[in-house]
């Protein structure tokens, strides 16, 4: 068992980049699968860019303030007590903070095998990843830019 008394943590930020601003106190660290942290998002701000996991479950709950979760579908209101989920493979998504106060959410993802594959509809970008850490390695490219299985291959001509 493992107790974590959020406050006794120091916020940290977790993302500053133009229109993406978000601090978070971590609670657990994938100590097996799981991670989960308390997220503040600012008025204002988005959560990260539209995205889609392939591997990765994501799921969160709304403590205070108020939102939108923007899908390829279109946007949703939550608020207060509203659990959220995004299976793996299922369509991106995005939080974004149109109000006048912090959004605070409980944000969670499990992930079996410390990989995923992750794509971003609006900039056409997908992303790779496999362990963590300093051990992680990570690669982002532009769909567009994809190669063929047997590119350069000598021993495929």
């Amino acid at each position: 068992m493992k107790v974590v008394r959020t406050s006794e943590l120091s916020w940290s930020d977790a993302i500053q980049k133009g229109a993406y601003s978000q601090r978070r106190k971590e609670l657990i660290a994938g100590e097996k699968y799981l991670f989960c942290s308390v997220w503040e998002l600012a008025p204002g701000k988005k959560s990260f860019p539209l995205h889609a996991h392939y591997v990765t479950e994501e799921a969160l709950y709304v403590l205070s303030g108020k939102a939108i979760v923007r899908t390829p579908d279109g946007e949703t209101r939550i608020g207060p007590g509203d659990f959220v989920s995004f299976p793996p493979g299922g369509p991106a998504h995005q939080l974004v903070n149109d109000g006048t106060e912090p959004l605070m959410y409980l944000g969670m993802s499990a992930n079996p095998v410390d990989a995923d594959l992750v794509t971003y509809p609006d900039s056409g970008t997908v992303g790779a990843r496999a362990g963590r850490g300093s051990a992680m390695k990570r690669v982002m490219f532009r769909e567009k830019d994809q190669v063929d299985y047997y590119a350069d291959d000598k021993d495929a001509q």
